[in-house]
C-alpha cells in the first residue's frame, strides 16, 4: 500500500480530543493527526479531523492496529471488490462510537462513522482485489502475532 488516511467529523458538541485519541490508538500512533474547521450545509460549526499515514511502513503496520477478526472478515466479505474505486483506494467504514469506546467494528446503518481510505499499489497486469485481499490477510497474521489492537490508554 501507498497510504492511509482516516477521517472523522466532530460537531460543536462532540469531543474533538476523544476522536483525535481513538485515531490515534487505532492506527498505532502512526499517523500525523490534522484538523480543519468547516461548516455543515446547514451552516453548523464543525471539526474535519484527519489521521494520515504516508510512509508505506508505516501505513503496512497501523493496518495490523485493526485487530485480526476484524481484517479476515473484511479480506473474506463478497462486497471487497465493490470498496475498491477506480484509484485502486480501498475504502472502509468503522463505527466511530465503538472505536472511542476501544473496540473496531464495522457501522450500523445509521450511526457517525470513520472513513478510511488505503490507497493500493497495483501494477499493470495485476488485480486490485487480489491485491487487497492479501494485504489485509498480512496485516491479520501481524495483528494475530504481535496480538493487536492493544487495549487503549485511557480513553
Amino acid at each position: 500500500m501507498h497510504n492511509v488516511t482516516w477521517s472523522a467529523t466532530a460537531s460543536a458538541v462532540g469531543s474533538k480530543e476523544v476522536i483525535e485519541h481513538a485515531l490515534g490508538w487505532m492506527t498505532g500512533e502512526h499517523a500525523e493527526l490534522s484538523n480543519e474547521k468547516v461548516k455543515s450545509y446547514h451552516g453548523a460549526k464543525m471539526i474535519l479531523i484527519h489521521a494520515r499515514i504516508m510512509k508505506k511502513k508505516a501505513a503496512k503496520l497501523s493496518l495490523s492496529h485493526l485487530g485480526a477478526d476484524f481484517l479476515l472478515e473484511l479480506a473474506k466479505s463478497e462486497n471487497l471488490e465493490s470498496r475498491i474505486d477506480d484509484d485502486n483506494t480501498l475504502h472502509i467504514r468503522l463505527s466511530l462510537q465503538s472505536l472511542a469506546s476501544g473496540s473496531i467494528e464495522f457501522p450500523s446503518r445509521y450511526e457517525e462513522q470513520v472513513k478510511g481510505r488505503i490507497k493500493l499499489e497495483v501494477y499493470p497486469g495485476q488485480k486490485p482485489q487480489e491485491i487487497a485481499h492479501s494485504m489485509l490477510v498480512k496485516a491479520a497474521e501481524i495483528a494475530q502475532d504481535e496480538g493487536l489492537p492493544k487495549e487503549p490508554k485511557n480513553m
